[in-house]
């Protein structure tokens, strides 16, 4: 993948203060300072996933956390570092973006977004073939969205590379960005843990008993 920087510059230093208020001022220098490091190597191994992906985002936002992660020796657990990860999401910043969002006025905001990715895909996905395949099934639910992928790039680079662990930390950011978009993610798989799909079943946190 290309090499942009401002995705460490922004969440480095979030990285830090967490890592720094769970862990200790020590463990903190290193994590930043290695994981600036690691994050330029796992760009550089990383596939590419074609330019105006509209889901590139989300491999440069695991790859910052695995860099920061790996930069600490891993001496920080996987499920600590899901607790670092959901400081950095939970910051005054993150909430502010992620808050833009409301899914009680936009419930279908998400099978959008998704949809333009799917229309990239079609164009791009022969030229970038490892990148995430995304299904649609209208037909399971009446109440938000429905969609679910065959493949996950950032899952693959993360077998390819050792470091499998941290999946399901990366996986639980999900839950975590739909609750600030006063959203809700009901999840039964995840390739992560082996399962054939990622699904993802949005609604709204308004909604009570969804169908």
């Amino acid at each position: 993948m290309k090499y942009i920087g401002i995705y460490w510059s922004l969440f480095a230093p979030m990285m830090k203060k967490s890592i720094r208020k769970r862990f200790g001022e020590s463990l903190a220098e290193i994590s930043i300072r290695e994981g600036k490091k690691e994050y330029r190597r796992l760009l550089s191994r990383a596939d590419d996933l074609g330019p105006g992906n509209p889901m590139a985002s989300n491999a440069y936002f695991a790859y910052v956390f695995a860099a920061a992660w790996l930069g600490s020796g891993r001496k920080i657990r996987p499920e600590e570092m899901a607790l670092v990860m959901t400081d950095v999401l939970e910051s005054r910043l993150l909430r502010t973006v992620f808050g833009m969002t409301d899914m009680n006025k936009t419930p279908e905001k998400w099978e959008r977004d998704m949809r333009k990715y799917e229309a990239w895909y079609k164009a791009h996905g022969k030229d970038y073939p490892v990148n995430w395949v995304v299904n649609f099934d209208e037909s399971l639910h009446q109440d938000g969205s429905y969609y679910f992928f065959t493949r996950c790039p950032i899952c693959e680079f993360c077998q390819r590379e050792g470091i499998p662990e941290l999946m399901p930390a990366l996986c639980a950011t999900d839950e975590v960005m739909f609750r600030l978009q006063h959203g809700k993610l009901c999840r039964e798989h995840t390739i992560a843990e082996g399962d054939g799909v990622c699904d993802y079943w949005v609604i709204s946190d308004q909604v009570k008993n969804p169908k």
